[in-house]
C-alpha cells in the first residue's frame, strides 16, 4: 500500500478544500444575514398614531399649506393641530374601509376630545443641524421634502445611533442646492 492510502484501501481526502468551502459558505451566510439584519437591528420603526394618507388628501386637492403652516418670518409652524383636522373631520364617517376607520378614530379619539394628535415628524433634522424654513420658502416643498402627494402611509425608521431617519435630507443634497443657487457654503450656516 502507498503512503497516503490507509490500511482499509480508501484514499484520504484533503481537508483543506473542504475547510475552505465551509469558511467561504459561512462568510457568505454571515455577510448576507448581516446585510439583511443590520437595518432592523440598527434602527427602530415607528408608525403614526393615525394612519394618515397624504395621497388621499392630495387627490382631493388639499394644498400642503392648508395643514402645514409657516410662522411669521418663515419659521416652521409645526405639524397640524387638531383644530385644522376638525375643519374637515367633524363627525365619524361610519365607513368600513381602513381609511374611513382611521378617519373615525381621528374624530372620536382626538377631534371630539380636543386632544392633540402626537404626530411623528418624518423629516426632522438631527439636533446639530439648523434648518430655517424662511430662506427656503421660495422653493417648492418637494425640492427638500419627498413628494408626499404620493405617500400613503409612510414608515418612519430612526437610526438608533445617529438619530437620522429614512426621511432626513442628506447634507450632500443641501450642498448641491446651495451651490446651484449661489447660497452660502459656510458650515456655521447650517450646523451648530
Amino acid at each position: 500500500m502507498g503512503r497516503g492510502t490507509p490500511a482499509h484501501g480508501v484514499s484520504r481526502v484533503s481537508v483543506r478544500p473542504l475547510l475552505a468551502a465551509c469558511l467561504a459558505a459561512g462568510l457568505a451566510i454571515g455577510l448576507g444575514g448581516g446585510w439583511l439584519a443590520w437595518p432592523r437591528l440598527a434602527s427602530r420603526t415607528f408608525t403614526q398614531p393615525i394612519r394618515f394618507s397624504h395621497s388621499v388628501h392630495a387627490r382631493q386637492e388639499v394644498p400642503c399649506a392648508a395643514c402645514h403652516f409657516t410662522a411669521p418670518g418663515g419659521a416652521f409652524g409645526g405639524l397640524p393641530r387638531v383644530a385644522v383636522c376638525a375643519g374637515c373631520h367633524q363627525d365619524p364617517t361610519g365607513g368600513r374601509s381602513d381609511d374611513e376607520k382611521e378617519a373615525d378614530k381621528l374624530v372620536t379619539e382626538y377631534v371630539k376630545k380636543r386632544k392633540e394628535v402626537p404626530w411623528l415628524v418624518l423629516a426632522a433634522q438631527p439636533g446639530h443641524v439648523r434648518f430655517p424654513h424662511g430662506p427656503h420658502l421660495k422653493a417648492a416643498c418637494a425640492a427638500c421634502h419627498p413628494d408626499m402627494s404620493r405617500e400613503d402611509y409612510p414608515t418612519l425608521r430612526r437610526d438608533r445611533i445617529s438619530g437620522y431617519t429614512n426621511w432626513t435630507m442628506s447634507m450632500q443634497r443641501c450642498r448641491e442646492c446651495h451651490q446651484a443657487s449661489g447660497a452660502g457654503q459656510d458650515c456655521v450656516l447650517c450646523h451648530r
